[in-house]
């Protein structure tokens, strides 16, 4: 490379980088520090606080106040007045906000507009492997005749989905949104829906309302239950993740039943209604998942009660790519088939959650 166009880079304390392109016209150079600082600053600014900007970038507060001062460093000024319990803009500070404040949100404009013409390519979804065997693969093909350039991937889990290390753009997940919260008298969720929720998105779908199905075989044998001594002359199915479903669900309709009877057990809901098909027992099952098989026939309601649980099914994703592309286009679709499934009812409000004012109950 001829000496008039080598690109030199030249090292400054911490974290400051100068870059020197040399033409045989003249000079041009950026001189700027870590861009991560930056952002860091602008969110404590916006905010005037350390520990709500770590709840929007999904980091500690301590790390939030190690980037600022090493900003702060590099630029051999304090940018925050700290008192005891607030921190205050100097005049450093208050000069580089406004700006970087409308770079950023240039930056985020421009993006957003790139994510925004993505309306085609793969679209790689995180789902509850029940729900997406009875009920989203069914539907599928309408998508995919309705939006051919789009292709769905779906990856199957009941782990808490982790937007910032798996390559997914959306997660279909079962629980509650809110820490701590438990409503008397209805089934518990012990399921964690998310990790790192302050850049999160989500779209309640469909109530989690559990209902006791079992084949008509065993019903005609064991007739339906109609009180709480005919429980134990019947095989109740449980659920591995949701052990408690049958005690919470017999507490809600007020059945006094011992539960330390042994009775089978299986790792996924579609294991609990093949074993139910197969007149194993009774399975005890959310009743969106069993629309299918109630419809053919396979299975029957055991008893005439059902109690919705402490959570329902929720759409989770991005906050930066919940209105773009083919998140949008996969979105309007879901909620329209949502709208139209037998029994499909919903709550209309999209939530959006932050980490500090709402997680899922674990």
């Amino acid at each position: 490379m001829p000496p008039s166009d080598r690109l030199v880079q030249k090292s400054f304390p911490a974290t400051v980088y100068y870059f020197e392109l040399s033409t045989s016209g003249g000079k041009m150079a950026r001189r700027f520090p870590s861009l991560n600082a930056l952002r860091t600053f602008e969110a404590a600014a916006r905010h005037l606080s350390f520990s709500a900007a770590a709840d929007e970038l999904s980091v500690t507060q301590a790390a939030v106040s190690r980037q600022i001062r090493a900003l702060e460093e590099d630029l051999g000024v304090r940018l925050f007045k700290r008192m005891t319990r607030a921190v205050d803009l100097t005049e450093e500070g208050t000069l580089l906000f406004p700006p970087l404040r409308d770079a950023l949100d240039q930056i985020e404009r421009a993006t957003n507009r790139i994510w925004g013409n993505k309306g085609s390519g793969i679209l790689t979804i995180s789902v509850l492997p029940t729900f997406s065997v009875k009920w989203l693969m069914p539907r599928l093909l309408d998508f995919s005749e309705k939006h051919p350039d789009i292709e769905v991937h779906l990856v199957n889990s009941i782990k808490p989905v982790d937007f910032e290390k798996e390559e997914v753009d959306l997660a279909i997940r079962v629980g509650t949104v809110e820490a701590g919260l438990k409503t008397e008298g209805r089934p518990r969720i012990d399921l964690v829906m998310a990790k790192a929720w302050a850049q999160l998105q989500v779209e309640p779908l469909l109530p989690d309302e559990l209902i006791a199905v079992a084949s008509p075989g065993y019903i005609e044998r064991h007739g339906e239950l109609t009180d709480a001594a005919q429980v134990s002359g019947v095989t109740l199915i449980n659920m591995a993740t949701r052990p408690n479903a049958w005690s919470d669900f017999f507490k809600a309709i007020r059945w006094d039943v011992d539960m330390r009877q042994h009775d089978l057990s299986y790792g996924h809901f579609f294991m609990s209604m093949q074993a139910a098909i197969e007149g194993r027992g009774i399975a005890l099952v959310p009743q969106v998942l069993a629309q299918g098989d109630l419809a053919a026939g396979l299975l029957v309601p055991a008893m005439h009660r059902r109690i919705t649980s402490d959570g329902m099914y929720f759409l989770i994703g991005r906050k930066r790519s919940w209105e773009q592309g083919k998140v949008k286009i996969f979105r309007d679709w879901l909620l329209q088939e949502v709208k139209s499934s037998a029994g499909g009812r919903r709550m209309t409000a999209t939530s959006e959650i932050g980490r500090a004012a709402a997680k899922p109950a674990g």
